[in-house]
Protein backbone atom coordinates (compact mmCIF):
# COMPACT_ATOMS: atom_id res chain seq x y z
CA UNK A 1 0.00 0.00 0.00
CA UNK A 2 0.92 3.42 -1.00
CA UNK A 3 1.85 5.91 1.74
CA UNK A 4 -0.97 7.73 3.54
CA UNK A 5 -2.11 10.81 2.08
CA UNK A 6 -2.60 14.33 3.55
CA UNK A 7 -5.87 15.72 4.49
CA UNK A 8 -6.15 17.34 0.93
CA UNK A 9 -5.40 13.92 -0.36
CA UNK A 10 -7.58 12.10 1.33
CA UNK A 11 -10.46 14.80 0.40
CA UNK A 12 -10.14 14.70 -3.07
CA UNK A 13 -9.07 10.72 -2.85
CA UNK A 14 -12.44 10.03 -2.04
CA UNK A 15 -13.93 11.00 -5.08
CA UNK A 16 -12.27 8.77 -7.29
CA UNK A 17 -10.56 5.77 -5.32
CA UNK A 18 -12.65 5.59 -2.25
CA UNK A 19 -11.88 2.37 -0.85
CA UNK A 20 -8.06 2.87 -0.76
CA UNK A 21 -8.78 6.09 0.83
CA UNK A 22 -11.00 4.81 3.78
CA UNK A 23 -8.53 1.61 3.79
CA UNK A 24 -5.73 4.10 5.49
CA UNK A 25 -8.40 6.29 7.65
CA UNK A 26 -7.78 4.98 11.30
CA UNK A 27 -8.75 6.74 14.56
CA UNK A 28 -6.17 9.05 14.46
CA UNK A 29 -8.10 10.84 11.57
CA UNK A 30 -11.54 11.53 13.83
CA UNK A 31 -10.44 15.15 13.41
CA UNK A 32 -9.49 15.85 9.84
CA UNK A 33 -13.56 14.17 9.51
CA UNK A 34 -15.04 16.46 11.79
CA UNK A 35 -13.21 19.30 9.83
CA UNK A 36 -14.94 18.06 6.71
CA UNK A 37 -18.33 17.95 8.75
CA UNK A 38 -18.07 21.66 10.13
CA UNK A 39 -17.23 23.07 7.16
CA UNK A 40 -20.18 20.92 5.64
CA UNK A 41 -22.19 22.47 8.45
CA UNK A 42 -21.20 25.99 8.23
CA UNK A 43 -21.55 26.32 4.41
CA UNK A 44 -25.38 24.54 5.21
CA UNK A 45 -26.17 27.41 7.60
CA UNK A 46 -24.46 29.94 5.24
CA UNK A 47 -26.95 29.11 1.74
CA UNK A 48 -30.37 28.21 4.22
CA UNK A 49 -29.43 32.17 5.80
CA UNK A 50 -28.72 33.85 2.23
CA UNK A 51 -31.66 31.76 0.79
CA UNK A 52 -34.37 32.47 3.55
CA UNK A 53 -33.20 36.26 4.06
CA UNK A 54 -34.49 36.56 0.23
CA UNK A 55 -37.66 35.57 1.16
CA UNK A 56 -40.48 37.65 2.67
CA UNK A 57 -41.86 36.83 5.83
CA UNK A 58 -45.13 37.58 5.13
CA UNK A 59 -44.86 34.22 2.21
CA UNK A 60 -43.05 32.36 4.59
CA UNK A 61 -45.72 32.61 7.63
CA UNK A 62 -48.68 34.77 6.19
CA UNK A 63 -50.54 33.46 9.17
CA UNK A 64 -48.37 36.27 11.54
CA UNK A 65 -50.37 39.01 9.29
CA UNK A 66 -53.60 37.28 10.09
CA UNK A 67 -53.21 38.26 13.62
CA UNK A 68 -51.58 41.44 12.91
CA UNK A 69 -48.08 40.95 13.52
CA UNK A 70 -45.92 43.67 12.06
CA UNK A 71 -43.98 41.17 10.37
CA UNK A 72 -41.37 44.01 8.98
CA UNK A 73 -39.99 44.55 12.71
CA UNK A 74 -38.68 40.85 12.46
CA UNK A 75 -38.59 39.82 9.03
CA UNK A 76 -34.86 40.72 8.92
CA UNK A 77 -33.57 37.88 11.62
CA UNK A 78 -35.34 35.12 9.70
CA UNK A 79 -32.71 34.65 7.96
CA UNK A 80 -30.01 34.26 10.68
CA UNK A 81 -32.85 32.33 12.47
CA UNK A 82 -33.43 29.48 9.28
CA UNK A 83 -29.20 29.30 9.52
CA UNK A 84 -28.83 28.59 12.99
CA UNK A 85 -31.57 25.98 12.46
CA UNK A 86 -30.39 24.35 9.59
CA UNK A 87 -26.76 24.52 10.88
CA UNK A 88 -27.84 22.53 14.05
CA UNK A 89 -30.15 20.33 12.69
CA UNK A 90 -27.14 19.34 9.85
CA UNK A 91 -24.88 18.84 12.78
CA UNK A 92 -27.01 16.83 14.83
CA UNK A 93 -28.34 14.80 12.33
CA UNK A 94 -25.02 13.55 10.85
CA UNK A 95 -24.50 12.42 14.57
CA UNK A 96 -27.10 10.82 15.29
CA UNK A 97 -27.03 8.97 11.74
CA UNK A 98 -23.56 7.97 12.16
CA UNK A 99 -24.32 6.83 16.30
CA UNK A 100 -27.43 4.97 14.31
CA UNK A 101 -24.97 3.61 11.48
CA UNK A 102 -22.60 2.54 13.94
CA UNK A 103 -24.92 0.36 16.22
CA UNK A 104 -26.30 -1.36 12.79
CA UNK A 105 -23.13 -2.13 11.79
CA UNK A 106 -22.19 -4.24 14.74
CA UNK A 107 -25.68 -6.14 15.25
CA UNK A 108 -24.85 -6.94 11.68
CA UNK A 109 -21.71 -8.50 13.18
CA UNK A 110 -19.30 -6.09 12.47
CA UNK A 111 -16.03 -5.25 14.45
CA UNK A 112 -15.26 -2.00 13.67
CA UNK A 113 -14.54 1.04 16.37
CA UNK A 114 -17.14 3.37 16.30
CA UNK A 115 -14.12 6.36 16.68
CA UNK A 116 -12.91 5.48 13.24
CA UNK A 117 -16.51 5.22 11.39
CA UNK A 118 -16.68 8.69 12.85
CA UNK A 119 -13.65 9.82 11.06
CA UNK A 120 -14.86 7.43 7.39
CA UNK A 121 -18.20 8.90 8.04
CA UNK A 122 -16.56 12.39 8.10
CA UNK A 123 -14.96 11.49 4.95
CA UNK A 124 -18.39 10.64 3.75
CA UNK A 125 -19.66 13.92 3.79
CA UNK A 126 -17.14 15.41 1.18
CA UNK A 127 -20.10 14.99 -1.91
CA UNK A 128 -22.13 16.87 0.85
CA UNK A 129 -19.99 19.50 1.16
CA UNK A 130 -19.35 20.16 -2.78
CA UNK A 131 -23.16 20.11 -2.92
CA UNK A 132 -23.49 22.89 0.12
CA UNK A 133 -20.54 24.41 -1.86
CA UNK A 134 -22.72 25.65 -5.38
CA UNK A 135 -25.88 25.92 -3.05
CA UNK A 136 -23.94 29.45 -1.36
CA UNK A 137 -22.89 30.23 -4.64
CA UNK A 138 -26.81 29.61 -6.22
CA UNK A 139 -28.16 31.50 -2.86
CA UNK A 140 -25.64 34.56 -3.79
CA UNK A 141 -26.98 35.10 -7.03
CA UNK A 142 -30.83 33.61 -6.65
CA UNK A 143 -33.39 36.75 -7.03
CA UNK A 144 -35.69 37.05 -4.34
CA UNK A 145 -38.76 36.49 -7.02
CA UNK A 146 -37.45 33.37 -8.02
CA UNK A 147 -36.84 32.08 -4.56
CA UNK A 148 -40.45 33.15 -3.81
CA UNK A 149 -41.77 31.27 -6.77
CA UNK A 150 -39.76 28.15 -6.06
CA UNK A 151 -40.87 28.29 -2.24
CA UNK A 152 -45.02 28.91 -3.01
CA UNK A 153 -44.55 26.01 -5.69
CA UNK A 154 -43.39 23.15 -3.07
CA UNK A 155 -45.44 24.51 -0.37
CA UNK A 156 -48.47 23.70 -2.61
CA UNK A 157 -47.36 20.19 -3.86
CA UNK A 158 -50.36 18.37 -2.83
CA UNK A 159 -48.96 15.06 -3.03
CA UNK A 160 -47.17 14.25 0.20
CA UNK A 161 -44.81 11.40 -1.26
CA UNK A 162 -43.53 14.26 -3.94
CA UNK A 163 -43.07 16.39 -1.26
CA UNK A 164 -41.00 14.32 1.16
CA UNK A 165 -38.35 12.89 -1.82
CA UNK A 166 -37.76 16.78 -2.57
CA UNK A 167 -37.85 17.76 0.55
CA UNK A 168 -35.18 15.06 1.36
CA UNK A 169 -33.22 15.30 -1.72
CA UNK A 170 -32.40 11.62 -1.22
CA UNK A 171 -32.62 11.55 -5.66
CA UNK A 172 -30.02 14.08 -6.41
CA UNK A 173 -26.48 13.04 -7.35
CA UNK A 174 -25.03 15.16 -4.36
CA UNK A 175 -26.90 12.63 -1.73
CA UNK A 176 -26.44 9.30 -4.18
CA UNK A 177 -22.54 9.79 -4.34
CA UNK A 178 -22.78 10.23 -0.53
CA UNK A 179 -24.83 6.54 -0.08
CA UNK A 180 -22.64 4.92 -2.84
CA UNK A 181 -19.20 6.41 -0.02
CA UNK A 182 -21.65 5.12 2.80
CA UNK A 183 -21.65 1.61 1.51
CA UNK A 184 -18.14 1.32 1.06
CA UNK A 185 -17.28 3.05 4.73
CA UNK A 186 -19.46 0.54 6.13
CA UNK A 187 -17.48 -2.55 4.03
CA UNK A 188 -14.45 -1.26 5.10
CA UNK A 189 -14.98 -0.49 8.90
CA UNK A 190 -17.47 -3.10 9.93
CA UNK A 191 -16.34 -5.43 7.15
CA UNK A 192 -20.12 -6.21 5.86
CA UNK A 193 -20.91 -7.86 2.81
CA UNK A 194 -22.10 -5.30 -0.36
CA UNK A 195 -25.45 -6.16 0.56
CA UNK A 196 -25.61 -6.04 4.28
CA UNK A 197 -23.42 -2.37 3.94
CA UNK A 198 -26.59 -1.04 1.70
CA UNK A 199 -29.38 -2.33 3.54
CA UNK A 200 -27.76 -0.59 6.88
CA UNK A 201 -26.84 2.62 4.53
CA UNK A 202 -30.41 3.29 3.73
CA UNK A 203 -32.15 2.88 6.94
CA UNK A 204 -30.92 6.94 8.11
CA UNK A 205 -32.48 7.88 4.69
CA UNK A 206 -35.24 5.86 5.00
CA UNK A 207 -36.36 7.13 8.81
CA UNK A 208 -35.16 10.83 7.70
CA UNK A 209 -38.08 10.19 4.56
CA UNK A 210 -40.27 8.47 6.41
CA UNK A 211 -40.42 11.30 9.01
CA UNK A 212 -40.66 14.24 6.27
CA UNK A 213 -43.28 12.26 4.92
CA UNK A 214 -45.75 11.64 7.90
CA UNK A 215 -44.86 15.28 9.75
CA UNK A 216 -45.18 17.33 6.02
Amino acid sequence: MSDKPGFIGQVLGVLYRPREIFSTIDEDDLMKGLVVVLVMVALAAYSSMAYMGKIPLSVLAPQLEDVNVDVSQIGGSMGLFAGIGAGISVLIGWVISTLLLHGLGKVSGGDGTMKRFFAINGFVAVPSLLNQVLRVVDASIMDSASLVGYFIAYRDISSKLVKAVIGTNILNIWALASLALLVIGLEENYKLARGRAVIVALVPTLLMFALTYFTG
